[in-house]
């Protein structure tokens, strides 16, 4: 592949990126030179670029890459990312590039990212993503499943549902399957448990390690010190 992206030949770049993992990929891109990357990068449908940069080692040369891509294709890549790996990639940037390509994202999701790069990269806030499923403790089970069904197409890797009041504040756990087989009538309230463990945006990312490990948890919800829910951790 490599010898074809040097040559030029970028036409099938996508039929040959399709048969990889994302990480054979970013071995890929990391193999060819800066002309060759950008080339490879813009050539990929969204998706497959996207992949590829986040699983690229984290330092200069990858956020080097982001860079160099025009800030629409930058920004087309950073959309396609989890709102983590987003703020992460972003965060390798110098000021004035994170800037050009916030410029050509839709205002809700540079507010997102934003918001995330605020926080330091070793603290719970710089781990967290804010992709969650959380349901008010007031509906029913069927309100409930019918809701994580609606946010769940846009939420990846998810088993345990949060459980929040009218003003977000975190109220507990459910886990996926249990709402499942409740009955459709039965009050959130009543089948909610209190979370296991809980963060701050600004605790060190050792303690939210020893928690999850600890409690064998597989995430860990952000609040904030009033106790409403920010986002979520996953290892």
């Amino acid at each position: 592949m490599a010898v074809l992206i040097a040559e030029g030949e970028l036409s099938h770049a996508g039929e040959l990126g399709a048969g990889l993992h994302p990480s054979d990929l970013a071995d890929v891109v990391e193999g060819l030179d800066e002309a060759g990357q950008i080339a490879f990068l813009s050539a990929l449908p969204v998706e497959l670029a996207s992949e590829a940069l986040a699983e690229m080692e984290e330092g200069e040369d990858r956020g080097q890459l982001l860079a160099a891509l025009e800030p629409e294709k930058g920004a087309e890549l950073i959309e396609e990312l989890a709102d983590d790996d987003a703020a992460d990639l972003m965060s390798e940037l110098d000021p004035p590039e994170q800037q050009k390509i916030l410029e050509e994202l839709s205002v809700e999701t540079a507010d997102e990212l934003m918001g995330l790069m605020r926080y330091g990269e070793e603290t719970a806030g710089g781990l967290m993503t804010t992709d969650l499923v959380a349901v008010q403790a007031s509906l029913t089970a069927g309100e409930a499943l019918s809701e994580v069904r609606r946010q769940g197409r846009e939420v990846e890797d998810f088993y345990t549902v949060f459980v929040v009041d009218h003003d977000r504040r975190l109220l507990g756990t459910l886990r996926l399957d249990e709402l499942v087989i409740a009955d459709t009538e039965s009050r959130i309230e009543t089948l909610v448990e209190a979370p296991v463990a809980t963060v701050r945006a600004d605790e060190d990312q050792e303690r939210v390690g020893r928690l999850i490990a600890r409690y064998n948890l597989a995430s860990i919800p952000v609040i904030t010190p009033a106790g409403v829910l920010l986002g979520r951790i996953t290892f």
